[in-house]
């Protein structure tokens, strides 16, 4: 007796890839959800670091990521979109990995203050450096500024900068002002600022920024000591 057996042609068809098989035709909604799209922003963020916004090109983004072409229109919009994401997406997450101190949180404004620049400077020195992109890439955006500057400022640093002032015109009293206000806001940011990019000159000065929690910690302070008394003299004044 001969024996026939039935073989399904599909199972006939070569094996592919695990970046095939996660990156079909971009509008086919039965790929695993999210997996090339977040391809496509790590692959993405490191070739707007390593490049600039403009010579970055979706075409190269998509090679590197194994994706589709079409795939960044799909996901995003457009390459404007995703540079957003990538910018905005990456500052948030650092910032986010611990609360923003409060001026409520805390007894005494010095403290809110010294809990502040901690924050801040624990988010410049550590935790951006640490990234694979986030510095390199904000460096290029101060250089060239896009439009994604204004969303990163509105959406994810102007909390931060918030409860600083709420914090400094509890420190001012009566004499707070918000044109007074805002420059003691930008004198503290300025200083927490130039220790990272000013980096290369402490260096050379032979005084570094701190490079972990101590040291982090002993520069907060000072630099909270310091705001605190330039703060008294002008209430003062």
């Amino acid at each position: 007796m001969r024996l026939r057996f039935w073989v399904d042609p599909r199972r006939l068809a070569l094996p592919v890839t695990e970046a095939a098989r996660d990156d079909p035709d971009p509008r086919d909604h039965r790929a695993a959800p999210g997996a090339t799209r977040d391809r496509l922003i790590r692959v993405a963020g490191a070739l707007f670091a390593e490049r600039g916004f403009a010579r970055a090109s979706v075409r190269d983004i998509c090679a590197r990521a194994a994706a589709n072409v079409a795939a960044v229109r799909y996901h995003f919009g457009s390459k404007e979109a995703l540079y957003r994401e990538v910018l905005l997406g990456s500052h948030r997450e650092l910032r986010d990995r611990e609360p923003i101190p409060r001026l409520a949180d805390f007894r005494r404004p010095t403290d809110a203050l010294r809990a502040w620049l901690g924050f801040v400077l624990r988010f410049l020195l550590l935790r951006r450096p640490a990234h694979s992109y986030a510095g390199q890439l904000i460096a290029r955006e101060l250089e060239q500024p896009t439009a994604a500057l204004t969303d990163l400022v509105r959406l994810v640093m102007q909390p931060v900068r918030t409860e600083l002032e709420h914090i400094l015109g509890a420190l001012l009293g009566d004499a707070d002002s918000p044109a007074r206000r805002a420059q003691l806001a930008n004198f503290a940011l300025g200083l927490c600022v130039f220790h990272e990019f000013g980096r290369p000159v402490l260096e050379r000065f032979g005084h570094p920024p701190p490079t972990d929690e101590p040291g982090v910690d002993a520069l907060a302070d000072a630099l909270a000591s310091f705001i605190a008394a330039g703060t008294r003299a002008l209430r003062h004044r």
